[in-house]
């Protein structure tokens, strides 16, 4: 909880926070009790005073929605999560070059008239459905967020709200979900953490990635989107075959994670592009990245051009190479294979630190070179002095999800060019 509250007063977004406290102070069992009945007319509908006594929710989902359709505020309504008790935080954004505001107010617009209002306060707006879950609208497009950090902080607004509120025991799970608006949650989607809670190795686990698919009826795009998650599902059991401790995906519509652990990795980072990647990195250091392969979440498989990388732009590249008769390129599997060596090659650095040079000489010049690139040398040096057990730790925090993307690049500028993704599999050590 220290942790958590220490996040809250120095790293979260101030003025989601504000927000979120008069919030919590609301949604608290002892309303009349935290703020003054005047205070209370000013924000709260009479005729839903008593609905929110006492309202606390099982669970919490944070939704960044920028140029979406109402289409998956229809799905969430007429799902079974409706029934769950779930609180889903709708963050409203967009960037401040773009300055058509209309789908977004369309959007709000949509979600407030899906229920009855029952708080508003700067930038926020509850709307109790008919069935036992809430809609949380954040309001971050009458006043757009930065460019450059898009999505990262339209997730980070969102899951901070979650955090503050987990804080104050209006969410009783432990877990933050995000998705997106292009997913679809299946009925079990809150079931697969509830079970995960229950199992010896809870404690050790940080995050979740749930496992997933695309999906499309226009066969172009199903056809591209296939070709890309085969690439994704490559990557990952790349990874995993090579023994890497960071072999999951980094889908921001498919990841929960534990709110304490959260808060001790500072969040969100601010990014347009990326930002789930460098959240899961950080939080594998922490503790596990379990994969939920039995709980399936569909993703609509959908060109984009709403972040510069990512899903949608490479589907969107694997769609113009078809039309252009070319073929889809991704890593050579000989990647991985020097990836696996390395890995094996690091259970005796510490005892050949003194001998750096001839400990790395062992590996093939294009490791050794991906290695210094990445100053494996300047860790060794700093680490030196650690004891063994300390000095692997520290090696696996090093060499993480980010350097371990750069080692995989070097090898390809070096040697091993991307290849045809067929070819790849076909010649891969390790199948999917």
């Amino acid at each position: 909880m220290k942790n958590i509250i220490k996040y809250l007063d120095q790293y979260a977004e101030k003025h989601i926070i504000e927000s979120g406290n008069q919030l919590a102070s609301y949604l608290s069992n002892h309303l009349s009790h935290c703020v003054s009945d005047t205070l209370a007319n000013n924000l709260i509908n009479e005729v839903d005073r008593s609905s929110i006594k006492s309202q606390v929710f099982d669970h919490v989902v944070v939704i960044p929605a920028y140029k979406e359709s109402t289409d998956f505020i229809e799905r969430i309504l007429s799902s079974a999560l409706i029934e769950q008790n779930v609180l889903f935080i709708v963050v409203i954004n967009q960037p401040d070059n773009d300055l058509d505001q209309y789908p977004q107010q369309t959007l709000a617009k949509f979600i407030k008239h899906s229920g009855t209002s029952v708080l508003t306060h700067q930038g926020i707006e509850l709307i109790s459905t008919n069935k036992s879950s809430h809609f949380l609208i954040i309001d971050a497009f009458t006043q757009p967020l930065p460019v450059d950090h898009g999505v990262g902080l339209a997730r980070k607004i969102g899951s901070d709200l979650a955090l503050l509120l987990t804080s104050k025991n209006i969410i009783q799970s432990d877990w933050i979900h995000s998705t997106d608006a292009d997913a679809h949650l299946p009925d079990d989607y809150f079931c697969a953490t509830k079970l995960l809670d229950k199992t010896s190795h809870a404690k050790n686990i940080s995050a979740v990635s749930y496992n997933f698919t695309h999906v499309s009826d226009d066969v172009d795009i199903h056809a591209a989107n296939s070709l890309y998650e085969t690439a994704l599902r490559y990557y990952v059991n790349g990874l995993t075959f090579a023994g890497s401790s960071y072999d999951f995906f980094t889908i921001g519509s498919v990841i929960a994670f534990k709110a304490k652990d959260y808060a001790m990795v500072r969040g969100f980072p601010k990014r347009s592009a990326g930002e789930d990647f460098y959240l899961l990195n950080k939080l594998a250091k922490l503790g596990q990245v379990e994969f939920l392969k039995n709980t399936i979440v569909k993703i609509d498989a959908r060109t984009s051009d709403r972040v510069p990388f990512g899903t949608g732009p490479s589907v969107a590249n694997i769609m113009q190479l078809k039309i252009n008769n070319q073929p889809y390129c991704y890593y050579h599997p000989q990647v991985f294979e020097e990836l696996k060596v390395c890995l094996s090659h690091f259970n005796s650095l510490w005892g050949n630190r003194v001998t750096f040079d001839t400990w790395l000489s062992a590996l093939s010049n294009e490791s050794q070179q991906a290695l210094l690139e990445a100053k494996l040398d300047s860790f060794v040096t700093k680490q030196k002095n650690n004891n063994q057990i300390q000095f692997n730790k520290q090696l696996n925090v090093w060499f993480d999800a980010f350097k371990t993307l750069k080692f995989i690049h070097s090898l390809r500028e070096q040697k091993y060019a991307d290849i045809p993704l067929q070819q790849g599999l076909e010649l891969a050590k390790f199948s999917l």
